[in-house]
C-alpha cells in the first residue's frame, strides 16, 4: 500500500520559515507514522533530513499522486492552496484521507464559515464592514494568524470580527462514520500569531460539545479536523475550522501513544477509533533556534514535557 503524503510548505516553498517550520513538523510526524505500516510516496524522505525542497511543477505532483493508493494533503488555506490541491486529488480518483473540496471551500473562507455556523454555535460578531470597536480585521482566506490586527477599517479581502477576550483553545477531531474528539489543546498565541500548544488541556464539556456541533454542521468534513475557539468564563466562541491536520498533532504520539496516520487509515476504512488516555502533558513551542524536533531557516519546533 502506498500513501502520497504532501505537505505544501516542504515541497512548494514560498512560505515564511516561521510558518513553514510548522508544516515540516507535521510532515515529519505523519511520515514517521505512515512508514510503520505502508510505503510513503512524497517529495521528501527521512534520508534527506527533511530539508525543504522546491517543486513548482504540477506534473510532478500528479505523477506522485497517480502512483499512490491514497492521498493526504496538508496545505495552507492561503490563496486557496488546500482547495486547489484537494480538487486535483478528487479529479484523479485516488482516495482522499482528508476532507472534501466542498467542505474546504466553506472552511477556508472565514465569511462563508461564519454564515454556515451562525445560529448553530456561538461566534464573535463578524461583518464585511466596520463594526463597533475594538474589532479585528482578518483575511477572509488565510492561516497562521497572518494579517490579523486591531483596526478601524476593513481592507478589500478582509472581514471585521468582534475582539473576544478569553483563552485560546483548539479541539482536534477525527470525522468519519462517527465524530471523535482526539485531543483538546491550549493554544499559545502572541500578537494574534500561533506560537505553540499545550497538549492536552483541561477542558469543559461545552468545549467538546461545541466542536462536535461544528463538525456536524459542515458537510464533507472527513479525517482530521481542527476547531479553533476562544473560551471565556461563560461562553465558547468558534473562530476557525481547519479541514486538515494541525500543528498540535505533532505531539500526539508522545502524549497519547497515538499513531495519527494509522487512525486516518482506520477512519477511511470505517473501523472503530479507539479511545486514548494521555500519558503525559507536553508543550510544543515554535522558537528561533537551531535545535528541535525540526529546524528550518532559523526556526525550530521544540517539544517539552510538562508532567508525566
Amino acid at each position: 500500500m502506498k500513501v502520497f503524503l504532501f505537505e505544501f510548505a516542504t515541497c512548494f516553498g514560498g512560505l515564511p520559515a516561521e510558518i513553514a517550520v510548522e508544516g515540516l513538523g507535521m510532515f515529519k510526524a505523519l511520515y514517521e507514522g505512515f512508514i510503520d505500516f505502508c510505503e510513503v510516496v512524497s517529495f521528501l524522505s527521512l534520508d534527506c533530513d527533511f530539508d525543504v525542497l522546491t517543486f513548482e511543477c504540477e506534473d510532478k505532483f500528479l505523477c506522485h499522486l497517480e502512483r499512490s493508493d491514497f492521498a493526504l494533503i496538508i496545505a495552507p488555506e492561503t490563496d486557496w492552496n488546500l482547495l486547489k490541491l484537494t480538487k486535483l486529488v478528487e479529479k484523479s480518483g485516488i482516495p482522499n484521507l482528508g476532507s472534501s473540496s466542498k467542505a474546504i471551500e466553506v472552511t477556508s473562507d472565514k465569511w462563508e464559515l461564519y454564515r454556515r455556523l451562525k445560529g448553530k454555535v456561538r461566534m464573535p460578531k463578524t461583518s464585511l464592514r466596520p463594526i463597533d470597536p475594538p474589532f479585528l480585521v482578518k483575511p477572509r482566506v488565510g492561516c497562521g494568524g497572518e494579517g490579523i490586527r486591531i483596526a478601524d477599517e476593513v481592507p478589500d479581502g478582509y472581514l471585521a470580527q468582534e475582539f473576544v477576550k478569553g483563552m485560546d483553545v483548539s479541539v482536534s477531531l477525527i470525522v468519519g462514520d462517527e465524530i471523535k474528539v482526539l485531543s483538546v489543546n491550549r493554544q499559545i498565541i502572541e500578537s494574534f500569531k500561533y506560537r505553540g500548544a499545550v497538549v492536552p488541556f483541561d477542558f469543559r464539556e461545552d468545549i467538546m460539545e461545541t466542536a462536535l456541533k461544528v463538525a456536524e454542521s459542515i458537510k464533507g468534513l472527513f479525517g482530521y479536523v481542527g476547531v479553533d475557539m476562544v473560551v471565556s468564563e461563560e461562553d465558547v466562541y468558534v473562530l476557525e475550522v481547519n479541514a486538515r491536520v494541525t500543528t498540535p498533532s505533532i505531539l500526539f504520539r508522545d502524549v497519547y501513544g497515538m499513531n495519527l496516520a494509522k487512525l486516518l487509515m482506520r477512519n477511511y476504512e470505517g473501523k472503530e477509533i479507539p479511545e486514548f488516555t494521555p500519558k503525559r502533558r507536553m508543550r510544543l513551542r515554535k522558537v528561533e533556534g537551531k535545535e528541535g524536533f525540526v529546524v528550518l531557516d532559523g526556526y525550530a519546533i521544540v517539544k517539552e514535557v510538562l508532567d508525566g
